[in-house]
């Protein structure tokens, strides 16, 4: 097989991958995740005031990307400390949340390269294939995943952490700390913004893969034109 033809499916599975991890991690950016904290953090019948949750939903989203000078109240009582259980939990998720933020970055690093090199050998529209392919795959499974989440978000949300997660090493009192701070409303509106992410840069790559097609033609017309 063709180097270069090897490149562009190669450039095509970065592009696809990159879509969703790139969303995922402005999903876990501070202001969206404040943002859904202030929104949702579930203060009703709950010695910490709206403020505090605040507070903890943050320092759980730092903790969980790896700050251990984030602070987290522990203690043995779940509704008012971290305990050892739901700390154990947020270890996992670390790891889970580490890896893919460094997917990401060696994804994008990756993509780079590749891009580069088609440009090189075969010029600005080598591009135009992968962008439109690659932004089209993660597009369909967004539109899925999306439909999931609007018909049942709890099983949907069951089976993902059954897919990172132990069985029951997940699973807290509804009254528990954690859970008042991160309630599953909160993670339906990480689900959404998520795929809202996702389908923005499929567009964005699928838009820009068009684009450069539309202006390849219109270089080539031109040079066709020149007698």
């Amino acid at each position: 097989m063709e180097a270069v033809v090897i490149m562009r499916i190669l450039a095509t599975v970065l592009c696809a991958l990159f879509c969703p991890l790139a969303a995922l991690m402005i999903t876990l950016s501070p202001p969206v995740t404040h943002w859904l904290a202030e929104a949702y953090v579930d203060s009703s019948g709950s010695s910490f005031s709206h403020e505090q949750l605040v507070e903890l939903a943050d320092a759980v989203r730092d903790f969980s990307l790896g700050n251990d000078q984030a602070f987290l109240p522990t203690g043995t009582d779940y509704r008012s400390a971290i305990t050892a259980e739901a700390l154990t939990h947020l270890l996992d998720v670390r790891v889970v949340f580490l890896s893919c933020e460094a997917a990401a970055v060696l994804v994008m690093l990756a993509l780079v390269i590749c891009g580069i090199q088609l440009v090189r050998r075969r010029g600005l529209g080598a591009l135009r294939r992968p962008l439109i392919e690659g932004g089209a795959i993660p597009l369909c499974l967004a539109a899925l995943l999306a439909l999931a989440v609007w018909l049942d978000f709890t099983t949907f949300f069951r089976l993902l952490h059954g897919l990172f997660f132990a069985a029951g090493s997940w699973v807290f009192p509804a009254d528990s700390l954690l859970i008042r701070a991160l309630p599953e409303p909160f993670w339906l509106g990480c689900a959404l913004v998520w795929t809202a992410a996702t389908i923005t840069l499929c567009l964005v790559c699928v838009a820009g893969g068009f684009f450069i097609g539309r202006r390849g033609h219109t270089q080539e017309t031109a040079k066709t034109a020149i007698p």
